[in-house]
């Protein structure tokens, strides 16, 4: 039963969900936490419960749309994890999980991730000031996946032109055909240089995520299951980790006394990592297809309707976060955030993407201990699907 009566969502655009949805959110979760936008034809759960029930029960709330619906994940990448559910995930993620296990991301990364990092911050330091968004958290976001999976090409522009038109194409609620177009384009370029790159680690194997995909096949996926779900982890590996690198600064250095506190207790920094998730979710939004016909909170919504569970918005659910839209590194349960989803679909690279952020941004804040926003040049998060600030400028 969609609302015919003027209602919160009868006001929701992308634009405002892209700049400041907090106020919004807080209205949803008071009086409206099933709602219907019409301007984006799907519902928008946002209670804390709610969203966690629907992302762990993947048979009632399914990946695979039930009617024409597109998924733009898979229209982009193809068939992959997070456009399936039951036996056939577990069939591809049971392959991909394995080698991003904490204890291995610990083992072989490290090393990487600070030699990365400190490489970074020497060509920073010449500058005086910087776009930190560029010259460090896409950098090393995109250096670190590149390495992790293999891939010997060092060519940063062009990796990171892919990733924009992957993002724009997953993104696309208003189905720009230009978009979409500009997203396949961008995959079959990628998915040439993987298959390149399979070939010669079959021959050759190294120390790479790939390379033991390829070795450690345990369940028979084929080159095209494998191409579009390394294609899905060097997306979520940069939009993920790159947000949460630059979300963390910028709210750290918006609250010069928790970046202050936080210098004298290094301690404080992944919980002030979680904190930034919660606080400013670099993913806003998990979609998901109701299997059979269910009402929520008085609200009937039909088998196959899109729905919107909204990570943003559940991650500033005062029921369970007291006070939400204030950030506090010293929040006793920031780590119980939705940021990295919920349930059988939770992010495989959840552990990569927090070993770059306590080691580049340890990094960061030590080089450089009067480090400060540019005033010349504000900054904020935006975004509706995927949230980061576009630029970060700093000078010190």
């Amino acid at each position: 039963m969609k609302n015919t009566h003027p209602s919160i969502g009868s006001r929701i655009t992308v634009d405002l969900l892209a700049h400041n949805p907090y106020p919004t959110f807080q209205a949803m979760l008071a009086h409206e936490p099933v709602c219907w936008v019409p301007a984006l034809n799907m519902w928008m759960i946002t209670r804390r419960d709610d969203v966690i029930a629907m992302l762990r029960d993947a048979e009632s709330y399914t990946m695979e749309p039930q009617t024409a619906h597109v998924n733009p994940m898979e229209d982009t990448f193809g068939t992959m994890m997070l456009s399936l559910d039951g036996s056939e995930h577990k069939r591809i993620r049971d392959v991909f999980y394995e080698p991003f296990r904490a204890r291995h991301v610990d083992l072989r990364y490290r090393d990487i991730i600070h030699q990365l990092t400190h490489q970074l911050l020497d060509e920073i330091a010449l500058l005086g000031t910087t776009d930190l968004d560029k010259t460090f958290s896409d950098k090393l976001a995109i250096y670190t996946v590149v390495a992790a999976l293999g891939l010997d090409v060092d060519d940063v522009d062009q990796f990171r032109l892919w990733y924009d038109d992957f993002a724009a194409a997953i993104g696309n609620l208003e189905n720009d055909p230009t978009v979409r177009q500009a997203g396949k384009t961008a995959f079959q370029k990628f998915r040439a240089l993987l298959l390149h790159h399979i070939t010669k680690l079959r021959q050759q194997p190294n120390d790479s995520v790939l390379s033991y995909i390829l070795h450690n096949n345990v369940n028979n996926l084929n080159d095209e299951e494998i191409i579009s779900n390394v294609a899905l982890t060097f997306f979520g590996g940069i939009e993920t980790t790159s947000a949460m690198l630059s979300n963390t600064i910028w709210a750290l250095l918006n609250h010069p006394d928790q970046l202050a506190e936080l210098r004298q207790n290094p301690a404080l920094l992944p919980n002030a990592i979680a904190e930034s998730l919660r606080w400013e979710a670099p993913v806003q939004a998990a979609m998901r297809f109701p299997t059979q016909p269910v009402t929520l909170h008085g609200i009937d919504i039909a088998a196959g309707e899109k729905i919107y569970c909204m990570l943003g918005a559940a991650n500033r659910d005062p029921a369970f976060y007291p006070d939400p839209d204030r950030f506090d590194i010293h929040r006793a349960n920031a780590n119980k955030h939705l940021s990295f989803a919920y349930g059988p679909h939770y992010c495989i690279g959840a552990a990569l993407a927090l070993l770059e952020g306590e080691i580049g941004l340890a990094a960061l804040f030590d080089r450089f201990p009067t480090l400060q926003l540019h005033p010349d040049h504000p900054a904020a998060p935006q975004g509706h699907e995927f949230r980061a600030a576009p630029t970060l400028f700093v000078m010190w």
